[in-house]
């Protein structure tokens, strides 16, 4: 089963998926993540287990980590997390836990201030280019998937436990042969 936690509360939000924002008064593109304004330094956990797909430094996102996560719909994606404070000492190929801290808030890059920009997309190499999806909503969606997981199997241990405490009632049959009489009166049996 998949489990995924949001790398900070939603107070922490700063920009979200799609987003038109003006940067030294200039309209920007779309923004490609979501981002979380975070105390510099802060741990980043990482939201799913997976495996580090790539570590790399770009000049607009800074140094970035990528890994794997599968979704409840079993396919792979890659999250980013981005504007990091130093170089990951994550390897490629390294397997991480949810929750695992994955790197340290920084900023990076082309950045306005410390914070978390993750990014979710098809392939290792979406958070620099590409096609990219809502991380926020992706996040969001499978949690809410893990909940009904757990309920799911909450209610089937549960039944599994009632049908442990009722045992079906033991039935007992007797075979009463019935006698058919010649005359009702006199009770002579029919031969």
């Amino acid at each position: 089963m998949a489990t995924f936690q949001f790398p900070f509360p939603d107070k922490a939000l700063t920009g979200h998926f799609g987003k038109v924002r003006r940067i030294n008064g200039k309209k920007t593109n779309p923004h490609r993540g979501t981002d979380w304004g975070v105390k510099l330094g802060t741990p980043i956990p990482a939201v799913s287990s997976g495996t580090v797909a790539l570590v790399q430094y770009s000049k607009i996102l800074g140094w970035v980590l990528v890994h794997t996560v599968y979704g409840s719909d079993k396919k792979v994606r890659y999250v980013g997390y981005s504007h990091m404070d130093s170089k990951p000492t994550l390897k490629v190929g390294a397997k991480l836990e949810m929750g695992q801290t994955i790197g340290k808030i920084g900023n990076s890059g082309f950045s306005t201030g410390p914070h978390l920009h993750g990014t979710l997309s098809t392939t290792a190499k979406g958070v620099f280019y590409g096609t990219v999806l809502d991380l926020h909503k992706y996040l969001k969606g499978q949690i809410k998937s893990d909940r009904e997981d757990v309920l799911k199997a909450k209610k089937i241990e549960d039944a599994k436990k009632i049908t442990k405490k009722v045992k079906p009632p033991v039935i007992e049959t007797k075979i009463v042969e019935k006698i058919v009489y010649a005359c009702p009166h006199c009770k002579k049996e029919l031969k």
